[in-house]
């Protein structure tokens, strides 16, 4: 229904969405359904790849659009990586919605595997004010996105699936980071290199624990639990390093793989499948 087009960014025109739209004193609003099923009319903002949806009157259009930009470009690179874009939206939109709630599963919450962002008001609050104050970016949408762009199945045990698809989306958040050349701000109040200098010692001091001819899941389960007690941050660190070794080109060969051929289906058959 939404169509891209060649401005930047630009007001919608009137949406015919469950025949659900306010209109008035050049306002245009749209009622979105949250992932809670909660309903809420939110302000939209069109650009070429996003619906953004937010409360009226709190942000400048300007510097919306130029955040937003940056979020096209993430958009369109997290595509060409895996050469498929996430299931439609409910909101019945060619577009990735992304809307600013008043709460959802945590301060940002991504779908799986499908278009869909949320961030809680007082989270994008802070993310706005950083990028118009600072002009650096904060790392929660690029994370989400990674859920968006996850494909790659679940499994029987639940908790070491989260894990799995967790740590890809904290890869591919820092792959766009790297990628696209952001200045990103602190991460739990630790400046972004210094956290991904940490995580790669983590990573180098896992290597080190693994180093013999023997090798076998039991002893890499041991020393990743001594090394990561955040499991997630094994997995993107294995991501990180296949990145590091082959580039832009061997992740989205890895992905392209994935498209073709059976899935990895548990921890052990995704730690060698990264590691070959």
């Amino acid at each position: 229904m939404f169509k891209s087009n060649n401005s930047a960014i630009l007001f919608t025109a009137l949406f015919m969405i469950s025949g659900i739209i306010f209109q008035g004193c050049g306002r245009e609003d749209f009622r979105y359904t949250h992932f809670s099923r909660e309903r809420s009319d939110l302000t939209v903002l069109l650009s070429e790849e996003v619906l953004f949806l937010y409360p009226s009157g709190e942000y400048d259009i300007d510097s919306l659009a130029m955040l937003l930009e940056t979020y096209d470009k993430a958009y369109r690179l997290a595509v060409e990586l895996s050469g498929r874009e996430p299931l439609p939206a409910p909101q019945k939109t060619d577009k990735l919605p992304l809307a600013i709630v008043p709460k959802t599963c945590g301060p940002g919450c991504g779908r799986l595997g499908q278009k869909g962002i949320e961030i809680t008001k007082p989270t994008f609050d802070r993310i706005y004010a950083g990028f118009v104050v600072n002009g650096c970016h904060d790392h929660l949408f690029f994370y989400e996105l990674g859920r968006n762009f996850w494909f790659y199945g679940d499994g029987k045990e639940k908790s070491e699936w989260e894990e799995i698809h967790t740590g890809y989306a904290v890869f591919f958040r820092d792959l766009l980071v790297k990628e696209l050349k952001l200045d990103i701000a602190p991460i739990n109040g630790i400046p972004y290199l210094k956290y991904m200098e940490d995580k790669q010692c983590r990573f180098e001091r896992f290597l080190a624990g693994i180093e013999t001819d023997s090798l076998n899941w039991e002893k890499v389960e041991r020393i990743k639990k001594q090394q990561f007690p955040h499991s997630p941050l094994f997995w993107s660190s294995l991501w990180w390093e296949l990145y590091q070794k082959q580039g832009r080109e061997g992740v989205k060969a890895a992905l392209h793989q994935l498209k073709e051929e059976p899935r990895p289906g548990n921890g052990e058959s995704w730690f060698w499948f990264l590691v070959k």
